[in-house]
């Protein structure tokens, strides 16, 4: 799996330290089964400057579960980058079960605290997972029924509690990928074919809307380069959490710009792109040369802009906001009159008038459909 490659290759000489701010990251692994069912986390254990936001890459081979858990201090954006899931959830508020079944460029949002879990329904899954929190705590189900004492369910649901410690006996340890061996996969399989039914998207009636495709919604296209976004007005549970879906080729840029309400989490899925970034505390524009699986934080407010470096990229641009506000630079110069300009900088306002004139309207893709040069 090509995703799986290029997120397990360690590059140190990308590890980078500046003295003003640390805010590029590769990863850190967080559990392993084997070397096609692993996740790699980056929280602020590993990147101190994250706020509000954190990172887990889920890869998953098929018939393997990402197994029921909840976060109780994070909401989670799901974002399936190759292959097939389920994705199930509990409404705790509705009483109802939720599932739905997500490919590439589609995601889920699950609210904070609600039980879930994923399922591989095919091989080669590749799932971007990001939370509300920089350091998100997991409750997982296989500790739940373990350490709970049989009686407890015995006193609450009449079940009897020996022959229930007999059936969660396999459960030795925390599972977080399942099942427990290769065995019971192989039992799970061949014995009930009919246990992952197919399912069809739709949310009961009461429940909210989790699941968005971002195709439907192009913010922007530049030739062959897209920005696709989802954010609180297409999830509108989702207030702590938004993605742009972004695609570069060569020679176009992601102008420069910034976010007044959120700070920007950047992850590249295939090619490379530079994000440089401009600190205000010491002045300093640093260039960072990502590759797939790696990521850099954008702080609230920084001026920053994107460029590939390969024929085409493809990245995800997270926000710990539930709506995507953005400064663009294309705005800062076509509509701050030039005599300000002049007046604040001794530059000429009729030659920089025409030097800007091919910038027509907001850009955040650039250069201009026709460039003066």
């Amino acid at each position: 799996m090509s995703g799986r490659k290029f997120a397990m290759k360690k590059t140190k000489s990308r590890r980078k330290k500046w003295a003003s701010s640390q805010l590029f990251y590769e990863y850190s692994t967080f559990f392993r089964k084997n070397a096609d069912n692993v996740i790699f986390q980056v929280t602020s254990d590993q990147l101190p400057t994250l706020n509000r936001i954190g990172l887990d890459d889920l890869f998953m081979s098929k018939g393997h579960i990402r197994e029921p858990h909840w976060h109780p201090n994070a909401a989670e954006l799901d974002y399936v980058v190759t292959g097939e899931v389920v994705i199930g959830m509990v409404d705790p508020i509705r009483h109802h079960l939720l599932q739905f079944h997500v490919t590439p460029g589609q995601v889920v949002f699950i609210p904070i605290n609600w039980w879930h879990w994923i399922t591989a329904v095919s091989d080669d899954v590749h799932v971007v997972q990001v939370f509300s929190s920089a350091k998100r705590q997991i409750i997982e189900g296989s500790n739940v029924l373990r350490k709970t004492p049989p009686k407890v369910f015995q006193q609450s649901y009449d079940v009897n509690a020996k022959q229930f410690a007999s059936l969660v006996s396999p459960i030795k340890e925390t599972v977080v990928i399942g099942p427990p061996d290769r065995y019971a996969l192989t039992n799970l399989s061949d014995e009930h074919p009919e246990s992952v039914p197919r399912v069809v998207n739709h949310t009961p009636p009461g429940s909210p809307n989790l699941f968005f495709d971002l195709k439907r919604n192009l913010a922007v296209r530049r030739d062959h380069s897209y920005l696709y976004e989802v954010t609180s007005t297409q999830i509108p549970m989702m207030n702590v959490l938004s993605l742009g879906d972004l695609y570069l080729t060569m020679g176009h840029v992601r102008e420069p710009h910034w976010h007044p309400n959120a700070d920007e989490l950047d992850y590249v899925i295939s090619g490379e792109v530079t994000v440089s970034i401009l600190d205000p505390n010491t002045l300093a524009v640093c260039n960072y040369r990502l590759k797939p699986g790696q990521v850099t934080l954008i702080p609230k407010g920084w001026l920053h802009w994107i460029i590939p470096y390969t024929e085409d990229a493809h990245m995800l641009v997270y926000f710990n906001d539930g709506k995507i506000e953005s400064v663009e630079g294309s705005d800062i110069l076509r509509l701050t009159p030039a005599d300000v300009f002049q007046r604040a900088y001794d530059i000429h306002a009729r030659e920089f008038t025409r030097e800007i004139s091919s910038i027509t309207g907001t850009l955040m893709i650039g250069p201009p459909d026709r460039p003066r040069r």
